[in-house]
């Protein structure tokens, strides 16, 4: 589970809007060996109120 607010105080960060869709992608780094190895998904669509890849949800 991921949880993030929708605004966010920096103005580099990326403001989420209920209905919108976004390009996302993710990455899992194991630091625990000698050299840094990490994996990468494909680019996916994460919609929040819209159909896409991933859908998110409000928490109450």
């Amino acid at each position: 589970m991921v949880i993030r607010p929708l605004s966010l105080a920096n103005d580099d960060d990326k403001s989420l809007k209920q209905g919108g869709v976004y390009n996302v992608g993710f990455a899992v780094h194991d630091d625990n060996i000698t050299t840094r190895g990490h994996q990468v998904s494909f680019n996916k669509t994460l919609g929040i109120g819209a159909k896409a890849d991933i859908q998110a949800v409000k928490l109450p």
